[in-house]
């Protein structure tokens, strides 16, 4: 199997299996086997998503945005 990464995630892949003692192709099969691959190792920023203060609006749906829904 071959994973393309940028230089920075590779970067970021080795470090955390130096700091684990592994090497880096027992430390991505250790993540993998664990389940845990993005809270070990963040590959990038995660975009936030914008919190709209509704007041008492309430709960914003779909349909209140998009025509299509019904």
């Amino acid at each position: 199997m071959t994973l393309d990464l940028s230089p920075q995630a590779e970067a970021r892949l080795i470090a955390k299996a130096q700091e684990s003692g592994l090497s880096l192709e027992a430390f991505i099969e250790k993540l993998i086997s664990d389940g845990d691959v993005k809270a070990s190792v963040p590959i990038g920023r995660t975009p936030k998503l914008p919190v709209w203060d509704l007041g008492a609006r309430g709960e914003l749906h779909r349909r209140d945005i998009y025509e299509d829904e019904c």
